[in-house]
């Protein structure tokens, strides 16, 4: 590798981190010439996040399409390609309406009175009415209890459901579809328009996701809904194909403990049992949307490994065919997408690898992928590539990850190393760019650190078998997995194995405070939102049933395997200096795991430090806070590295 001017590279600010434009939600008009986005930072400046729509005519570059301070989101053309629909909170931060763009000029106008929690637009086939989502609001009285302070809250018993609602084009009335103890949670038309397929459960809450949820179909004029067939936990994305004159629904969905991955499942419109269209994919199917140019075709965006590739499959036999369009290196990944016109051929999405940040790309009309944004010019020339590496961990299993060099890398001189783990646990590394208050792979390479990234047995992307060697193992061969991928990089003369530090967010957080009780090679530690004590997470998040993917049972008849693999149990092995951040109001890790962490830290005198973030969840949001995150772990590992 060359070294490079650190003059004309200087490290990377937190700011230019923080407050960097990202683009989303890649939208494609039916005719193909127009791809809408949204744009916005990852964190919000004021009380709210904002994100405007841009949009690319006839495959020019990407310009700004909405104005305002307003989070515009949830695009959807219409199928005649003239309108453009989207949520926005524009009139009311507090609220979302639904508004029509026209894209040939003219302000965005807004279409009935229905406002509140709305989600997930869809125009009907016909263009004469679109679909949503909407969560039951407040009632008078609950509100003026809430003004009175006389709002005690019974937990799981006043929960608002989510129901489909269809609005009228021409007129802009709403009427409701759904109804009664069920919680829409995803759903889609049938071609024809006359129905509605959706996915619900009878609680809204998260933890619900992952126990029994049941398909359904229901005439869009109204009637009474007819069950299709139950999943667990609950799929998504479903789409309404045509095999062999029957319609049949395709969505992704797994087969719980017994075939985790998730993948592309069918089952027909009239019942039957689901089967996996894709049995043994080396994979994990991550969006799926209906193939416009063929009824009995899906198109996907599945990971293999650490990169993100496109595919369209036959519904009816299964067989993939590669989609990815020519122009892009083998490199990196498509992150999100792809939304499809009408031929089945023109593509939008976003792509990004590992030293170019997130841009919004089209199929031109040779097929060539074509960039209509260019937000990541500012860190051009100062980003790391990544790599891909293997190592082989204790026993024989072949583990993969993606490991950045420092920017100014010189062959046979040793860096700090930065271990940083995925959360999950069924998620992945990929080549992609690891640049905002979460991923702290650029940030650190920019200062001199070598950053690698594992996916370790339990990650998503290389299939079931893959998944399944984290079941009944939870921490034990993750933990091995990590800790030889560190051992590799000090064998192959890139980490100093005096100054190798280990940290992550959420799983990653749990992982890092479960490693550092079980070796001492790490000299610093980063726990972000991480579980110390199994056992009371269990019961104190918002997501228990998630752990039958993992566990054979519940702590409360499985007590002692939660035991054994929580960090509290074995923390007077702990010598790792270790920084704890949480967010103050964080439902899906209790504050308080960080804390039970921080005060045996403490009484067994290991440096460490716990930084609560008042108002954030499990994500972190407000720009000071991100800031101050990221200038922490700068200085945590400096500190202990130096």
């Amino acid at each position: 590798m060359t070294t490079k001017d650190t003059a004309s590279t200087p490290e990377l600010g937190f700011e230019e981190i923080v407050d960097r434009l990202v683009p989303a939600e890649p939208c494609i008009s039916p005719d193909g010439r127009f791809v809408a986005c949204t744009v916005g930072m990852l964190g919000k400046k004021g009380e709210h996040p904002e994100r405007a729509i841009w949009l690319s005519r006839d495959g020019a570059p990407a310009r700004r399409f909405s104005g305002g301070e307003s989070h515009d989101s949830g695009l959807a053309w219409s199928p005649d390609s003239t309108r453009l629909a989207f949520l926005s909170n524009r009139a009311d931060p507090k609220k979302k309406r639904l508004y029509l763009l026209p894209v040939d000029g003219g302000e965005a106008q807004r279409l009935g009175e229905i406002e509140g929690n709305l989600s997930d637009i869809r125009w009907s086939p016909d263009g004469k009415a679109i679909a949503l989502l909407q969560a039951d609001p407040e009632t008078k009285e609950e509100e003026k209890r809430k003004e009175d302070k006389d709002d005690p809250v019974v937990i799981e018993e006043e929960l608002k459901n989510v129901r489909i609602w269809l609005v009228d084009i021409e007129s802009g009335k709403a009427r409701c579809l759904t109804f009664g103890q069920r919680s829409v949670l995803d759903y889609c038309w049938t071609p024809d328009g006359a129905r509605i397929v959706f996915v619900s459960t009878s609680l809204n809450t998260i933890n619900a996701r992952f126990l029994a949820t049941t398909l359904w179909h229901i005439p869009a004029s109204g009637g009474l809904a007819t069950s299709i067939a139950d999943f667990q936990p609950a799929p998504g994305s479903p789409v309404v194909r045509e095999v062999d004159a029957e319609q049949v629904i395709a969505l992704i969905a797994s087969g719980h403990r017994d075939d985790p991955s998730s993948s592309v499942w069918t089952v027909p419109l009239v019942g039957g049992k689901p089967v996996n269209r894709l049995p043994g994919l080396e994979g994990v199917v991550q969006e799926l949307v209906a193939d416009p140019a063929g009824l009995d075709h899906v198109i996907l965006r599945v990971i293999e490994g650490t990169h993100g590739r496109l595919y369209r499959l036959s519904v009816a036999d299964g067989e993939l065919s590669p989609l990815t369009p020519d122009g892009l290196p083998e490199s990196g990944t498509v992150h999100s997408g792809p939304s499809v016109a009408a031929d089945g051929r023109a593509l939008a999405f976003i792509w990004t690898k590992s030293d170019a940040p997130e841009e919004l790309y089209r199929t031109g009309p040779d097929g060539k992928a074509v960039a209509l944004t260019d937000f990541g010019k500012p860190f051009a020339d100062r980003l790391t590539s990544g790599e891909t590496v293997t190592w082989t961990s204790t026993d024989g299993v072949e583990i993969e990850g993606v490991l950045l060099r420092p920017r100014d890398y010189e062959p046979g001189k040793r860096y700090p190393l930065l271990v940083q783990v995925h959360g999950g646990p069924s998620w992945q590394w990929e080549d992609r760019v690891n640049l905002n208050w979460h991923d702290w792979g650029q940030m650190l390479t920019s200062r001199g650190y070598a950053v690698l990234m594992p996916n370790p047995r339990g990650s998503t992307g290389r299939g079931s078998d893959f998944e399944k060697l984290l079941q009944d193992d939870v921490g034990g061969g993750e933990s091995r997995d990590l800790v030889t991928g560190a051992q590799a990089m000090v064998e192959r003369g890139i980490a100093d194995p005096d100054r190798l530090a280990i940290g992550g967010w959420s799983w990653g957080g749990y992982l890092t405070a479960w490693t550092i009780t079980q070796t001492t090679i790490f000299k610093a530690a980063v726990m972000g939102a991480g579980l110390a004590n199994l056992i009371s997470d269990h019961g104190a998040g918002d997501i228990p049933e998630a752990n039958m993917a993992y566990y054979p049972g519940h702590p409360y008849t499985d007590w002692d395997i939660y035991a054994d693999r929580s960090p509290l149990k074995f923390v007077t092995n702990v010598v790792t200096p270790t920084l704890i951040l949480h967010g103050e109001n964080d439902e899906r890790v209790s504050p308080t795991q960080g804390l039970e962490y921080y005060r045996a830290l403490q009484v067994l005198g290991v440096p460490v430090r716990f930084v609560r973030y008042p108002r954030e969840g499990h994500g972190i949001q407000e720009r000071h806070h991100q800031l101050d995150l990221l200038r922490r772990v700068v200085a945590w590992l400096d500190q202990h590295l130096a």
